[in-house]
């Protein structure tokens, strides 16, 4: 006799799989999804959505909230001061026209940071909307690459096998 599923584990998996990585990031959402069943690279697209929605709703909270702040003014300023600082010295005027790869690294290292750590250090860089969202876009996915090529790798050396009742 024939039972039918109605509803797809795969799918089933989706929920935990974004409350790991809303609360403790790719770190746990990857381990999580492999053993729930889901592939690195489902795993992968998942979370890149996921910190793109994510990426959407912290630019816009900054948008909304950054001057409200007297900090985030103070450190805005700051920041300012020290950029025209440094872009009258030759040497560091070169290295302050790539300055959304800062955002772009922190966002791509794993353990170093993330979609939330990205945003404010563009936002204190005094970076525009845009280069903050290519940048902090660009650190998600290769940061997701990362980790689902580790995860294939892993995967690769250790054998999982399935249990039969």
């Amino acid at each position: 006799m024939r039972t039918i599923q109605l509803i797809n584990p795969k799918i089933l998996a989706i929920i935990p799989l974004l409350v790991a990585q809303y609360t403790l990031g790719k770190k746990a959402a990857f381990p999580l999804g492999l053993i729930m069943g889901l592939n690195a690279w489902e795993i992968g697209i998942i979370v890149i959505l996921s910190d793109f929605v994510l990426m959407a709703f912290i630019n816009h909270m900054f948008d909304l909230s950054f001057e409200k702040f007297k900090w985030a003014i103070y450190l805005q300023d700051h920041s300012r001061r020290i950029q025209d600082r440094l872009s009258k010295r030759r040497w560091t005027a070169g290295l302050m026209k790539i300055g959304w790869l800062g955002p772009l690294t922190i966002t791509t290292i794993p353990f170093g940071g993330g979609v939330w750590t990205g945003i404010s250090l563009a936002r204190v860089m005094n970076l525009s909307s845009r280069q903050t969202s290519w940048a902090v876009g660009i650190g998600v996915i290769l940061g997701c690459l990362i980790f689902v090529l580790a995860a294939l790798g892993i995967l690769s050396i250790v054998e999982i096998s399935e249990v039969q009742v």
